[in-house]
């Protein structure tokens, strides 16, 4: 075996044990941004998952959200339709599906946990915001509202 094979092996092994940790639920940290939705006098304090990482672990195992709080998923890449789940997580939420403009195209209120429905966005999106259920009624949010963030054009 020769000095390169040796070096190739220790990268993805090391590569591999890099992953466990974020399997196994260790911590995973998010940003935390205002968001505004036009329309809603109060900003919003979301947190941002725009790695695979933060997507990945997203809301899930968390016992309670602040009100006025929520999670926004951004995808790389074009938009297109978008599908969300909510195995193994704990409160039920609204899901916002956002085009690149900003535009709210569809919305899913109070989703149920631990559900392992697909639910689409059916048309095409590059973000997904995730309140507490309830939350887009109380507040009147639509479809149609547009989001401010720097995410959107």
């Amino acid at each position: 075996m020769t000095m390169t094979h040796t070096l190739r092996g220790l990268t993805l092994a090391a590569s591999f044990w890099l992953l466990i940790p974020a399997a196994q639920g260790a911590p995973v940290t998010f940003s935390s941004k205002a968001l505004c939705v036009e329309g809603v006098a109060a900003p919003l304090e979301v947190e941002v998952a725009e790695t695979q990482v933060q997507r990945n672990r997203g809301l899930m195992q968390r016992e309670r959200l602040a009100e006025d709080a929520g999670m926004l998923f951004l995808f790389e890449g074009n938009a297109r339709e978008r599908a969300m789940w909510m195995k193994n997580t704990l409160i039920p939420l609204d899901m916002l599906f956002i085009d690149g403009g900003g535009k709210i195209v569809r919305i899913e209120q109070r989703t149920v946990p631990h559900s392992l429905r697909a639910i689409r966005s059916g048309e095409p999106a590059i973000a997904v915001l995730e309140l507490n259920a309830g939350t887009t009624s109380r507040l009147a949010i639509e479809p149609g509202d547009r989001v401010i963030h720097p995410a959107f054009d």
